[in-house]
């Protein structure tokens, strides 16, 4: 869906009647919801503003609520700001922390139970994390993984959070432009998998039994960097070493050149993207330009001849496997 046609989230609910606060909130996530007890008075707000893409949520809820979430489309990112929370994401039990972000993976059914509680949680489309995954290098042939057990780091909470805090300033100011709002939702997403990376392809076996740790090195470097415009000579002026030596020990080892290997990781991180990105909003052109081809029939030639099918159909593919 274009960005300028996606209708924006603007909501600001509270009140005290403890029936209308559950209807609201089954009404809003399809979710399945008890409560066993609750506050007298009862209290409860709903805030949420953003769009389809990227949006912010702000839940406080005075009493213990359980339930089941339904499948979403969206990646929903979710911490506790007070109150308790404990999460079965189906096989892994989590007992959230206070400001410890938590991420709930599309297409999955969630168990919950949360007592007195205010969280905060962002909606991010899984589309605009795929691609930033993508874009990073990760390996998601299988989908996204998010190992909600794991702890992020210090330094990458507090990240997300002054993400956050900016996407959340700028929202409130006013509805930012679609450009702008496009690169907060990247900034959000880049944040996130900052706190909870995606695997990365393993190097192959051949890549593994390279005999020159400037091959070992140089590999590293593509992988990390395919976005940027390396070549062959600025390649060996990083690992400072002469370009002839690089070419022959990528011969020796790989059998191929540094230039023809360069050209593989950017055609598979294109098709990559190609396979998680929506025909309607993405153009082969753009991908391929992202990527570096600038030349967008021969990009199609090499690409159909890597991978046996054009750019165009493993696109529109996407629309027949989700």
């Amino acid at each position: 869906m274009p960005m300028d046609d996606v209708m924006p989230v603007r909501l600001d609910v509270a009140g005290t009647d403890l029936d209308d606060a559950v209807s609201f909130i089954s009404d809003l996530y399809g979710a399945e919801l008890q409560v066993e007890s609750a506050a007298d008075p009862f209290e409860f707000r709903y805030v949420a503003i953003g769009d389809r893409t990227m949006s912010l949520h702000t839940v406080r809820f005075a009493g213990r609520m359980t339930g089941r979430l339904p499948p979403s489309d969206a990646v929903i990112v979710q911490w506790l700001q007070s109150g308790s929370s404990r999460l079965d994401t189906g096989g892994d039990v989590v007992d959230m922390e206070h400001g410890v972000p938590v991420p709930l993976l599309p297409d999955r059914t969630f168990s919950f139970a949360m007592d007195d509680y205010e969280q905060r949680l962002v909606h991010l489309s899984r589309e605009v994390v795929e691609r930033v995954a993508v874009e990073q290098g990760a390996d998601i042939s299988a989908g996204l993984r998010f190992e909600a057990t794991a702890t992020p780091s210090e330094q990458s909470v507090r990240t997300w959070h002054n993400t956050v805090a900016l996407v959340s300033h700028t929202l409130r100011d006013g509805t930012p432009g679609r450009l702008l709002h496009a690169e907060m939702a990247r900034l959000a997403a880049a944040s996130l998998l900052e706190m909870y990376p995606q695997q990365r392809p393993r190097p192959t076996e051949t890549v593994l039994a390279a005999r020159s740790a400037h091959v070992r090195a140089a590999v590293d470097h593509v992988h990390e960097n395919a976005r940027l415009p390396i070549t062959s000579s600025s390649l060996a002026r990083h690992l400072d070493v002469s370009l002839r030596a690089l070419q022959e020990a990528f011969q020796r080892d790989l059998q191929t050149t540094p230039n023809a290997y360069i050209r593989q990781v950017r055609l598979e991180r294109a098709r990559q993207e190609l396979l998680t990105s929506a025909p309607a909003t993405t153009t082969v052109r753009e991908v391929a330009a992202s990527w570096g081809f600038a030349h967008l029939g021969r990009f199609t030639q090499q690409y159909t001849a890597a991978f046996g099918e054009t750019p165009r159909a493993t696109l529109d593919r996407r629309d027949t496997v989700r």
